[in-house]
């Protein structure tokens, strides 16, 4: 074969390769344009109003939470767009009376979307369809069954009643009293307000939960647990906003990390972290040995460094902690079983710590930087009688008003609670949406309906909770997904309201606190929203 037969055939194969990606590229894009047009043009919710691109791909919406900037979104999209805004090909916000009437009401038969798939902690099983089906293991954030997830509430419920909680007051006091010792320590130095209150908050979990503390007082550092944790939600929030990917990632670790990395969600270990979840493990089964043999030695592999930071764990005694009463009810309950019982026990942590933190940050920091807020409070904490004790706490009017103020413009989510559409589709504001349409209220818009919560919505008012008639006070209770939706409230709600009512109290009574806050759209905020980078000072109370 000659040279010239040689260099023709290479010709020819070089023009075949670039015809096949010539053809392969122009039918990407004519496929990619018909989906753009078609989600513009012809699909069901065409004629909803939002950004354009967030009708054409989900990218939109990911973009913004991977830069935290959904509680922005939640100040911002309904000013905008009005009431009904398309955020997604196939996904709506709401900010309406009857939108969380509709979605949220018990009963309504509206599921949790596959956002929530980002958010299990148990690995499901995969079909031919890529279709996950978890095992029963009481995961109560995503759990997607409604009947099995009214059976778990069902079980727990009395665990979790205040007049059930209340038995852990003193507990609770214990831990108050080294945190004002510590606090008083640092002689009013400036402190990032959200690690301290991350650092109280897991130590009155742990006080309560196991009789136990995970060291972070004695050492006042929570040792980047809290910013770690944080972080995560941040690659949550974009997994779930690609279901796809967070099967992937069940069938395979690797799919998950190689679009962690495209996004650049992937976190970096804080300097000096250390876990406080494997030291729980070891606590609980430290512990209870005696009583049920549930975990496995997760404590020989935790590092020197952790263990060092631990108080030793007593010998098990007669002492009351939620843990044994878990215990309890798995012995007198067989149907509460031993996987509902180790999930819960780690769920007490994992679903608490958080959000106790954040609301914790958030009502100190309004007590902080708001000497109006500050003053009145103050006031009414010095005059009572017994303000740290849980039933005086709330029942101080204006007390109960930060909490539910603070809670209205700081919720602890910042993105839509997500529904899917049942069979039969949904009627709303002249609108058909069909089944399997995602929809929800984002706590940030919803919350300042001026419907509900009057024409200054958008500030922070005490007074409206103390000025409001019943009717009104009741509307605007209700129509509130401070503790989540419907049927789906959150299920550590008067645990975390024992704690905060106990905590906000005690440190006005012994500190005069100053705090800084930098501007709402400098704090990123995920599906969890949190006040970080405020900055403040525990001055202690002079005597009157």
């Amino acid at each position: 074969m000659s040279l010239a037969h040689v260099y023709a055939g290479i010709a020819s194969l070089c023009k075949l390769i670039f015809q096949t990606l010539t053809t392969t590229v122009v039918s990407v894009v004519v496929l990619l344009a018909t989906i753009a047009i078609y989600r513009l043009v012809f699909h069901p919710l065409a004629s909803i109003p939002g950004p354009r691109f967030a009708a054409i791909s989900s990218i939109w919406h990911a973009y913004h939470a991977r830069n935290g900037r959904m509680a922005h979104l939640g100040r911002t999209l309904h000013r905008q767009y009005g009431p009904i805004v398309r955020v997604g090909p196939n996904e709506v916000w709401f900010d309406t009376k009857q939108a969380f009437q509709a979605i949220y009401s018990t009963g309504s038969g509206f599921e949790k979307s596959d956002f929530y798939l980002a958010t299990a902690l148990s690995k499901p099983q995969l079909n031919w369809q890529m279709d996950p089906h978890f095992p029963d293991a009481l995961d109560l954030l995503s759990e997607r069954d409604v009947q099995r997830y009214r059976l778990q509430r069902r079980l727990i419920g009395p665990v979790y009643q205040t007049s059930n909680l209340m038995q852990y007051e003193a507990a609770i006091d214990s831990v108050l009293e080294r945190s004002i010792a510590k606090l008083k320590d640092l002689k009013g130095a400036e402190v990032e307000l959200n690690e301290w209150m991350h650092i109280i908050a897991v130590e009155c979990l742990s006080a309560m939960v196991l009789s136990w503390s995970p060291g972070m007082l004695k050492n006042g550092t929570d040792w980047g647990s809290g910013p770690h944790a944080y972080h995560s939600w941040r690659r949550k929030s974009v997994f779930g906003l690609f279901p796809a990917m967070a099967k992937l990632e069940f069938w395979h670790k690797t799919a998950g990390r190689l679009f962690s990395t495209a996004w650049g969600v992937n976190f970096k270990t804080p300097k000096n972290f250390r876990p406080f979840f494997p030291v729980c493990y070891q606590a609980f089964s430290l512990t209870h040995r005696d009583d049920l043999m549930l975990f496995q030695e997760v404590g020989k592999k935790i590092s020197r460094r952790v263990k060092a930071a631990t108080r030793p764990i007593p010998p098990k005694d007669d002492r009351k902690d939620l843990i044994a009463d878990l215990i309890q009810l798995h012995k007198s309950k067989p149907s509460f079983t031993d996987t509902y019982l180790r999930r819960m026990a780690m769920t007490n942590f994992g679903a608490g710590h958080e959000t106790m933190a954040s609301t914790l940050t958030s009502i100190i920091a309004m007590v902080g930087s708001r000497e109006d807020v500050r003053d009145k409070v103050t006031n009414e904490v010095l005059e009572a009688a017994t303000p740290t004790e849980y039933s005086t706490a709330t029942r101080l009017p204006l007390l109960q008003a930060l909490v539910k103020e603070t809670k209205r413009l700081y919720p602890v989510i910042s993105m839509s609670l997500p529904r899917k559409v049942p069979r039969g589709g949904l009627h709303l504001h002249d609108v058909f949406f069909p089944p399997g349409t995602t929809v929800g209220c984002n706590p940030v818009a919803l919350h300042r309906n001026v419907e509900v919560f009057g024409s200054d919505s958008s500030e922070f008012r005490m007074d409206r909770w103390i000025d409001a008639d019943p009717e009104t006070a009741r509307n605007m209770e209700r129509f509130s997904l401070s503790w989540g939706g419907g049927s789906r409230t959150c299920p550590g709600r008067h645990l975390a309201e024992l704690v905060v009512f106990k905590v906000v109290p005690a440190l006005v009574k012994e500190f005069e606190i100053e705090a800084s806050i930098p501007p709402e759209d400098d704090i990123p905020s995920y599906f969890l929203s949190m006040l970080t980078g405020v900055k403040a000072r525990f001055i202690e109370r002079l005597p009157a």
